[in-house]
């Protein structure tokens, strides 16, 4: 009999510890429409089904930023956590979508009014009651029907929606992350929601393939763009980055100096957008220069219109925190110090008032590029 208790005591004790992770089950409801239930916690990850605004799962358990959860019909998977709400987890940030949204006593269209919300505010939401919201706006709380509200995630709990017009802490931010992902220029890092950020807000929507591309910064946007694990940015993104900061250096009054023999900078051309490295290893009327990897040696191909070339182009040289209006040609000629990066010789960079070494004359065609370069990186 002892045997027998003992062998009941330790299968109880072995299903409590099984289930031990469903011991605190609750119910969570979705709070976007069409939100992806993964096989595992990733966007990677395989979706299993496209979850209803409003509908329920129960929450198992909290797995870094994603919920396994639970369906009616026992299907487990994953959902991020910024996609549902759990009461446990206390209450999330959200933002009104429409001007004039009714904060009300109850949840009910009946109730009297609190106050009217402005499009872009931002609530706190505190529970879900039915089709309500029950938010705390300002000082306020009262009910908010749920078409009117859209959630953020946790960590952006004091973020209101984003639109032009607007200013402050919060839209620097956001410029900065379009900087940095190459949707905006550094100059248009003012703090203020300009038509210029709309459409670097709008550019990246659609290149997130997100449903809400209208130019306005709203929960979607915020938590694609303020994701770390989202590591979409311009191909072009130096080109966007350093426009607006391309200056003049004549290559007989500090060029030659600040483009020392030796130096490993970007060189990124202005007609195409994309950037590559170099090595500046000699010359002394300009400079003789090298692709310092076969990647390298494969996108000034590309920039060329796939073949070498003699033609001159526009270009910004990055080093040392300047960038430098300058032009060259794609070319291989002559000295090849390293024959490992797939361009058999060197190419050469032109300042402002560079010579060619054969003539110890200015190219007109590079000066030309020279310009033209300035030119673009003024904008």
């Amino acid at each position: 009999m002892q045997v027998f208790k003992r062998a009941v005591i330790f299968i109880l004790m072995f299903v409590t510890l099984a289930v031990g992770g469903y011991a605190h089950a609750e119910t969570g409801r979705i709070t976007a429409e069409g939100v992806n239930m993964r096989e595992h916690a990733s966007t990677d990850s395989n979706a299993l089904r496209a979850l209803a605004l409003g509908s329920e799962a129960e929450v198992l358990a909290e797995e870094g930023a994603w919920y396994r959860i639970m369906l009616a019909d026992g299907t487990v998977g994953y959902v991020r956590q910024d996609y549902i709400f759990a009461p446990s987890a206390g209450s999330r940030g959200g933002y009104v979508l429409d001007d004039g949204t009714a904060l009300r006593g109850g949840p009910d269209e009946n109730t009297y009014v609190v106050a009217l919300l402005s499009a872009g505010q931002g609530v706190r939401v505190k529970s879900i009651v039915g089709e309500w919201y029950f938010v705390t706006a300002n000082d306020q709380t009262g009910y908010v029907y749920r078409t009117h509200l859209t959630m953020t995630t946790a960590s952006m709990a004091s973020a209101s929606m984003l639109k032009q017009g607007m200013a402050g802490e919060e839209v620097e931010k956001l410029q900065k992350e379009l900087y940095r992902r190459g949707f905006l220029g550094k100059d248009n890092l003012t703090g203020s929601f300009s038509s210029t950020t709309r459409k670097a807000v709008l550019e990246y929507q659609k290149a997130a393939g997100l449903g809400s591309a209208d130019g306005v910064a709203g929960a979607e946007t915020l938590n694609s763009i303020y994701d770390s694990g989202n590591k979409l940015k311009k191909e072009n993104a130096t080109f966007t980055q350093l426009k607006g900061t391309v200056v003049m250096l004549d290559w007989f009054k500090g060029g030659n100096e600040w483009l020392n023999k030796g130096a490993k900078f970007t060189v990124t051309d202005v007609r195409t957008g994309v950037s590559f490295r170099a090595r500046r290893f000699g010359g002394w009327y300009h400079a003789d220069c090298e692709p310092i990897t076969a990647a390298d040696s494969a996108v000034i191909k590309r920039a060329a219109g796939g073949n070498w070339s003699w033609n001159r182009r526009p270009i910004w040289v990055t080093y040392n925190g300047k960038t430098v209006a300058a032009s060259m040609h794609s070319m291989p000629h002559m000295a090849d110090p390293t024959p490992s990066n797939n361009f058999d010789g060197h190419f050469c960079i032109h300042l402002l008032n560079s010579k060619v070494h054969e003539t110890s004359k200015a190219c007109p065609r590079h000066q030309a590029c020279v310009q033209e370069a300035f030119r673009a990186g003024r904008k």
